[in-house]
């Protein structure tokens, strides 16, 4: 148990898709100690993903005591959140959950989010964003056509971090970046969108307050802090959405885009305050500290398939992940069996499976564990064209997340995208932007001296330059033929892809 009168420390929370992180730092960004613990993804049927709440709730006490056993002399002066951005977990005042959480990789609500074109422009221009099923709003709107007692009997219908949250300080909340997720959020106003909520006829009191992330939530319960392991009366800040915390975390260079590799791939750019909707991209409401811009936002192009598609491959060959990382630093060959890395459907994307294509009896258990990586790899090339024909042209990429580690998987993915990369100062990024969060709320509170704000990490020096891009584009070439062949043969089969 943290100490008073200890080293001053901060705690950064992630709620992540399938592990939560828990990090602990000093004010000036000296990691004390870190936690992990995995969750389970279930899928129950056909297009649907959930998680139990509860696994959440262990797997914070396991993280959360992991990383403070680390230094058990030190004081933890504030919590952060950050953690997986769509979905929806019913809950009653108390945060007790009313069924599973609905996460992001589901799909059941694609009619509904189809639905939204029905709508007139002047409700949904203000999103920002093309309707996808894994968000909010669309699943509310199943839940509403399918389960509505157990919607009625809901008093709060919450982001995954933000159910954490109302557990731990028993208020609810939500912050910016998260709400901007939702399909309910008007990004000129900075406020929920209650004319488009009350036309799709949801209870938009289920919706709780909006503050921004820095802002302090609560305080720690005294029932949750024996759960972790803490002390009670911590504050807590409100957080952001995992991908927001981690543009939070980075000194990100101008001409440079983030990618964070985790259990999917995000594809990150500042992109000024005016909202402005571009095909096959999101726009989200960026964090903005005290006495910022609090309108700022960011883009993000989004892959599902990845971290999850790279273990099923490597699950389903057999192989470890240090043989399967091996595999991506063999030269490039132009037999290598083509992948399309479709194992859940991609926002936007009428690419409806997955496959290999171009096997013969000569192709061996490696060359298809090549031809996987470079399916993944092309498939974040996909996205980056995306982002490009949305107006942002990088130059570098800085790369984060726990999928950017294997130094033959980074040159891999440098030949692809063409671009030269830098690796973020740390993997953990999600986890060390809700730290800087704690440690706003921590001065705030008085529990930090004013001034002790942690700057962003600066990238490391490293540059990954790419080293075959011809090969990388000759089968990026033949990958998007294979991808128009299945997109084409397949067009039509449903909406909200």
């Amino acid at each position: 148990m943290s100490l008073s009168g200890g080293l001053p420390a901060i705690l950064g929370i992630d709620l992540g898709t399938s592990q939560l992180k828990a990090l602990l730092a000093t004010p000036d960004g000296q990691v004390l100690g870190r936690g992990t613990a995995p969750y389970p993804v279930t899928i129950p049927g056909k297009d649907k993903a959930e998680t139990n709440p509860a696994d959440w709730w262990r797997a914070a006490a396991a993280a959360v005591r992991e990383a403070t056993a680390s230094a058990p002399g030190a004081h933890v002066t504030a919590l952060g959140l950050a953690g997986q951005m769509h979905g929806v977990v019913l809950a009653d005042a108390e945060g007790t959950p009313l069924t599973q959480a609905i996460l992001w990789l589901d799909r059941r609500a694609a009619a509904e989010a189809a639905e939204y074109a029905a709508l007139p422009a002047k409700l949904t221009a203000k999103l920002g964003n093309q309707p996808s099923p894994g968000m909010a709003g669309p699943i509310l709107r199943w839940l509403a056509k399918h389960e509505p007692r157990t919607l009625a009997a809901a008093q709060w219908a919450l982001q995954p971090k933000d159910w954490l949250r109302l557990r731990l300080t028993g208020e609810a909340a939500t912050d910016p970046t998260d709400a901007s997720g939702t399909l309910l959020f008007d990004l000129t106003r900075g406020a929920w969108a209650h004319d488009l909520i009350d036309a799709l006829g949801l209870p938009g009191h289920l919706l709780p307050p909006i503050a921004e992330p820095h802002e302090i939530a609560g305080l720690l319960r005294p029932a949750a802090a024996a759960h972790l392991g803490l002390e009670p009366g911590i504050p807590v800040a409100t957080g952001a959405a995992d991908t927001a915390a981690a543009l939070f975390a980075v000194d990100l260079p101008d001409d440079a885009a983030l990618l964070t590799l985790g259990t999917g791939g995000q594809w990150l750019v500042p992109a000024g305050t005016a909202p402005h909707e571009a095909a096959h991209t999101n726009l989200f409401r960026a964090i903005g500290t005290a006495g910022a811009n609090a309108a700022a936002l960011y883009r993000l192009a989004a892959v599902q398939n990845m971290g999850e598609t790279i273990q099923w491959v490597r699950t389903v060959l057999g192989v470890s992940w240090d043989h399967a990382y091996s595999v991506a630093g063999r030269p490039w060959r132009a037999d290598t069996p083509l992948f399309l890395p479709y194992l859940t459907r991609e926002r936007w994307d009428a690419t409806a499976t997955g496959a290999w294509a171009g096997l013969t009896l000569g192709h061996d258990r490696d060359d298809l564990m090549r031809g996987g990586l470079e399916g993944v790899a092309f498939l974040l090339r996909v996205r980056l064209a995306d982002l490009r024909a949305a107006g942002h042209d990088p130059k570098e990429v800085v790369i984060g997340g726990g999928g950017s580690r294997h130094p033959a998987w980074r040159q891999l993915l440098a030949d692809v995208l063409g671009l030269p990369l830098r690796p973020a100062s740390t993997t953990w990024l999600s986890p060390a932007g809700a730290a800087r969060l704690a440690q706003a709320a921590a001065v705030a509170t008085g529990r930090l001296p004013r001034g002790a704000t942690r700057e962003r990490s600066e990238p490391e020096s490293e540059v990954i330059e790419p080293a075959a891009p011809d090969a990388a584009s000759a089968g990026y070439g033949r990958f998007l033929s294979l991808r128009q062949s299945q997109s084409a043969s397949t067009a039509g089969t449903g909406p909200g892809r």
